[in-house]
């Protein structure tokens, strides 16, 4: 049943044209470093796409390159992106991974997960853009809808995702976040989620009750 309810989501955002600008495969393919894609995902935290990929572009307009971002000072920083939620936690992490990074270490699954502010969904989504590394990331999109179908029942997740790599083939981890964030954004909402156009309906435990309220 996996593939089939990937299958449908990818149905489901091609029938609806939902191809939207990702913010950190966008900056991947843009700047090629891998440490302002660190950097985008962090901000991402609590941020829509749109939302990453405007504050991204400016903090690298402004800071050309990590050594422009050491020698800036917290205070200009905090300012470059205070117009986002948690910005003085975020400032203060983009510092201190400025002073720690090491190209040579981009790809360290020990030094990249050691670094100020980056939790397991934030490392994954890097490894995956820059290493090519196989993980499913699981953020909050994800985590709420393999619950909601009823694929999992899980709390949080990390839970989610130990669940997810028993049930999911390999072929698909890599995947998994940027496609459900689409379908997150744009079809299976945390509140109101558009069913009655969603082709995993009938795969899904709160999507069947749905279309039968309707």
């Amino acid at each position: 049943m996996i593939e089939e309810i990937i299958y449908n989501i990818d149905k489901t955002l091609k029938d609806n044209k939902i191809n939207e600008i990702l913010a950190s495969p966008y900056i991947w393919e843009k700047y090629k470093d891998s440490f302002k894609v660190l950097i985008t995902i962090l901000l991402s935290i609590r941020l829509r796409e749109e939302k990453t990929l405007e504050v991204s572009k400016r903090l690298f307009n402004i800071y050309k390159d990590i050594e422009s971002i050491k020698k800036a000072s917290l205070e200009d920083i905090k300012n470059t992106i205070k117009d986002i939620g948690l910005y003085n936690n975020k400032a203060k992490w983009i510092k201190e991974i400025a002073e720690l990074w090491d190209y040579n270490k981009q790809c360290d699954e020990d030094f990249i997960r050691s670094l100020p502010g980056i939790g397991r969904k934030i490392a994954n989504v890097y490894f995956i853009i820059v290493c090519n590394k196989n993980y499913i990331a699981v953020d909050t999109h994800v985590h709420r809808i393999f619950n909601r179908i009823g694929i999992v029942n899980t709390k949080n997740p990390e839970k989610t995702e130990e669940e997810l790599y028993k049930i999911i083939p390999e072929k698909y981890w890599k995947d998994i976040n940027f496609k459900f964030v689409l379908f997150g954004r744009n079809i299976c909402k945390p509140v109101n989620p558009r069913c009655i156009i969603c082709n995993v309906r009938i795969y899904c435990n709160y999507g069947r009750k749905r279309i039968i309220d309707y």
